[in-house]
């Protein structure tokens, strides 16, 4: 029984701790709702099915709370057709041009000239970004570390501005987008380094998750009041 509890113990603080690791977490299987309770996503259009959120030119979604300048935001999307510029997150409230674009197959931050092509069209591809304490900016592709920069001027430092995605900036009247879909956006509110986004899975928790922590819970109130009663 003692090992049964230890090991009970040790599965719940393990679910308990990668919960409270994040900060939001958007699956977007036939909804916008945050899976840890915050506001919901905004969609300016587009379309939710069982799997992911579709959207057309400038129809993305709006993440309405403060990132802040130290976050991870981590996403699995893909543009239908690569070509010129397309916004992939805008940090500014769309009132600048600055932001993470795609170009052919190619990420890039733009102003800053650094890129890596990793893009294909329809094929999902995970995308990491982080910003630490530091302002040291680091973009990751498919978990592998692609490219970081100080950003000391504060391009990728949200404020109090909400997070953007696939919607362009009207500074540039908008031009700049293109369709696709994304299978999920989370975030955290620290920056993780490179083994930790390399280690990173899927997106939990699932409703199974919260299911079984919920009768891990009554299982230990269980226990506490047998032994309350034998005392």
């Amino acid at each position: 029984m003692k090992l049964k509890f230890a090991l009970s113990a040790a599965m719940l603080l393990a679910i308990a701790g990668s919960a409270a690791a994040q900060s939001h977490q958007y699956r977007l299987n036939g909804n916008l709702n945050d899976d840890f309770g915050g506001p919901a996503l905004i969609s300016a259009g587009g379309s939710l099915s069982a799997n992911d959120y579709s959207f057309a030119k400038n129809q993305g979604l709006k993440m309405d709370v403060a990132l802040g300048g130290v976050y991870t935001l981590d996403m699995s999307f893909h543009f239908n057709n690569l070509g010129g510029y397309q916004k992939i997150v805008d940090f500014n409230n769309l009132v600048s041009d600055t932001g993470m674009y795609a170009l052919g197959n190619n990420f890039i931050f733009y102003p800053v000239s650094d890129s890596v092509s990793n893009l294909s069209n329809g094929v999902d591809t995970r995308l990491t970004l982080t910003r630490d304490a530091s302002s040291i900016f680091t973009m990751y592709v498919n978990g592998a570390k692609a490219v970081s920069f100080s950003d000391t001027i504060g391009r990728a430092n949200f404020g109090s501005n909400p997070a953007h995605f696939f919607i362009d900036d009207l500074a540039t009247s908008q031009r700049e987008a293109g369709a696709g879909a994304v299978d999920y956006i989370r975030t955290y509110d620290h920056a993780l380094n490179a083994s930790q986004v390399a280690s990173m899975t899927a997106p939990v928790p699932e409703p199974e998750t919260y299911a079984m922590l919920l009768a891990g819970l009554g299982l230990f109130a269980g226990m506490a009041r047998k032994r309350k009663q034998a005392e």
